[in-house]
C-alpha cells in the first residue's frame, strides 16, 4: 500500500479513528505508513482546538477534479471546522483549499481493483461464460479494496467529530468502521444504484444493495443530494432521518469587462465562429454521438464544437477531430481545473448537456455543467427533463437557453440554432439573464447554507446540548 500525505503547505492530517482500533487485518507495514502520517500531522498542525471540530471526508476516487468535494470542504474550513479529504488519488492542488483543509491519498494494498480501472461491466473479452466469470472476479475484488481501504481510513487518523462520506462507496468504506455515536453525513451526488456498474448488475444483486443502502443510510445522521426530484426519490426508498437540497453550483462569479477567448486561443478558431460547449466526461451515454451529428447539419456549418475533458472515449473523438468531414470544426481540449473553469466556459456561445435520459438517474440529474455555464454567463440547452428544464425554462427573468430531445440530432441543431443566431443584442441580453439568475439563485454562497446547518447542528457542543436537553 502507498499513502500520500501533502498539501500546498506540506501539512496533512491523517484521519479515522484510533490507528490500532479497528486496523487488526492490516499488515504491519500498512499499519507503520498509516501511523507516520498521523504522526507526522499531528506535529505539523500542534495542539487540536476544541473549538475546531474535526471533519473527514471519504471519497472513493480522484478529488483533482471534483469540483462539489472541494467546494464542500472549503465550505465547512472557513465556518470553522478541520477537514481532512481521505481519497484515492490527487493530483498538485491548486489553491483553492484554505489551510485547514488536508488531503491523505491512500490506496488499497496490492493489485486491487480500484475505481476507474478497466471494468468488464463496459467491455467484455472472450466468451459469455468468459465475460461472467471476469464479472464476478472484478466484483470480488472491487468489494475487497473498497472494504480494505475504508478500514485503512478509519484506522488513518484520531478523533474525527464527523464522517462526511461521498457517494454509496464512501458510505460503504466508512460506516462499517466507526462507533455508531459517530456523525455520518451521507452525500448522494447520484442516484448511485441507477448508474455505472451497478445499473449492469443481474436485478437480485441490485435488490441486496438497494436493501444494504436502505441499512446505511439508517445509519446517517443525515443526507445531502444535489437536486428536489433525486431526494424525493431518497425520501421514498430509504425515510432518512433528514435530508438536505444543496446543488452543486459554483460560486458568484464577475467576468471581466472584455469576453475571454481562452478557447478560440487554444484550439485556434476564428473569433467570428460560433462555439457549442461540450465539458465534463468523455464516456459512453453522454449524448456527445447526437450532438456530433447535430453540429454536421446544414445550419450549424459555420459553428465549431469544443469537447474539454477525459474519459475512455477521448481517444475515439481525437480521431474523428481528424475526419475531412469536420473540416477543423471539432476540437479536444484537457479538461481545467474546477478554481479555472469560469473563463473558458464564457468563451463559448452555448453550453450543450445532452444527457439521453437512459436511466432515472440520468432523468433526474442536475449536471454541473447547468450550473457552470450559468455562472459564466454562457446560455444552455439541455435535455427537456424535469430537472433541467425547470433550472432553463422556469427562471424568474426568462428563460435560460433551450431544453430539447436529447436523442434526435436534429432537435438539438435546432435548440442550438436557437441560441447561435440571435442578433447580437438579444444573445447579450441572454447572457446577462444567465449570469442574473447565477448571481440571484443558482450559487454556491446560496446552496451551502443547508450544509452549514447539518455541521452546526452535529458539531460535538451542539450534539451535547441537544442531548442534555432531552434528557430533562
Amino acid at each position: 500500500m502507498a499513502a500520500e500525505t501533502g498539501h500546498e503547505d506540506g501539512t496533512t492530517l491523517a484521519v479515522g479513528r484510533n490507528p490500532e482500533e479497528g486496523a487488526s487485518d492490516l499488515s504491519d507495514e500498512d499499519r507503520g505508513i498509516i501511523r507516520s502520517a498521523v504522526d507526522g500531522s499531528t506535529s505539523a498542525q500542534g495542539r487540536h482546538s476544541p473549538d475546531r471540530p474535526r471533519v473527514g471526508m471519504v471519497l472513493y476516487g480522484d478529488v483533482t477534479f471534483d469540483s462539489r468535494v472541494r467546494k464542500e470542504a472549503r465550505t465547512l474550513a472557513e465556518a470553522g471546522y478541520e477537514v481532512t479529504i481521505v481519497c484515492l488519488a490527487s493530483e498538485s492542488s491548486p489553491p483553492d483549499l484554505p489551510a485547514n483543509v488536508k488531503i491523505l491519498v491512500l490506496r488499497p494494498p496490492g493489485g486491487t481493483v480500484v475505481r476507474g480501472s478497466s471494468n468488464p461491466f463496459f467491455a467484455i473479452r472472450g466468451t459469455r461464460l468468459e465475460g461472467l466469470c471476469q464479472r464476478l472476479a472484478w466484483l470480488v475484488e472491487y468489494a475487497r479494496g473498497l472494504r480494505s481501504w475504508g478500514r485503512m481510513a478509519a484506522a488513518a487518523g484520531a478523533q474525527i467529530d464527523i464522517w462526511h462520506a461521498h457517494d454509496l462507496t464512501g458510505l460503504v468504506a466508512i460506516a462499517r468502521n466507526l462507533r455508531t455515536d459517530v456523525p455520518v453525513v451521507y452525500d448522494s451526488h447520484e442516484l448511485y444504484l441507477e448508474t455505472g456498474t451497478a445499473i449492469r448488475l443481474p436485478a437480485p444483486a441490485r435488490r441486496a444493495l438497494r436493501a444494504y443502502e436502505r441499512r446505511l443510510v439508517s445509519r446517517a445522521s443525515a443526507v445531502i443530494t444535489v437536486n428536489d426530484e433525486i431526494a424525493d426519490v431518497l425520501r421514498r426508498r430509504y425515510s432518512p432521518r433528514r435530508i438536505e437540497v444543496v446543488h452543486n453550483c459554483p460560486g458568484r462569479w464577475s467576468p471581466p469587462p472584455v469576453r475571454p477567448m481562452l478557447l478560440h486561443e487554444a484550439a485556434g478558431i476564428p473569433v467570428d465562429a460560433p462555439i457549442v460547449l461540450y465539458h465534463g466526461g468523455m464516456t459512453a451515454d453522454r449524448g456527445v454521438e447526437q450532438l456530433m451529428e447535430a453540429l454536421l447539419t446544414e445550419g450549424l456549418l459555420d459553428s465549431h464544437l469544443v469537447l474539454m475533458g477525459f474519459g475512455d472515449k477521448r481517444d475515439e473523438y481525437l480521431r474523428r477531430a481528424q475526419s475531412a468531414e469536420w473540416h477543423g470544426r471539432l476540437h479536444v481540449l484537457d479538461p481545467v481545473p474546477p478554481s479555472s473553469l469560469l473563463p473558458w466556459i464564457a468563451s463559448a456561445d452555448v453550453g450543450v448537456m445532452p444527457n439521453p435520459g437512459r436511466t432515472l438517474n440520468d432523468r433526474f440529474s442536475s449536471p454541473n455543467k447547468l450550473f457552470e455555464c450559468l455562472a459564466a454567463g454562457t446560455p444552455v440547452v439541455a435535455s427537456n427533463f424535469a430537472t433541467m428544464l425547470r433550472v432553463v425554462l422556469d427562471n424568474p427573468g426568462g428563460s435560460l437557453g433551450a431544453v430539447c430531445d436529447p436523442l434526435s440530432p436534429v432537435a438539438i441543431a435546432g435548440a442550438i440554432q436557437s441560441i447561435v443566431r440571435l442578433h447580437p443584442t438579444e444573445m447579450a441580453a441572454l447572457r446577462a439573464r444567465c449570469l442574473r439568475a447565477a448571481a440571484e439563485r443558482w450559487n454556491w454562497e446560496h446552496e451551502s447554507e443547508g450544509l452549514i446547518r447539518i455541521y452546526s447542528d452535529l458539531a460535538p457542543a451542539n450534539r451535547a446540548a441537544a442531548a442534555s436537553l432531552s434528557a430533562r
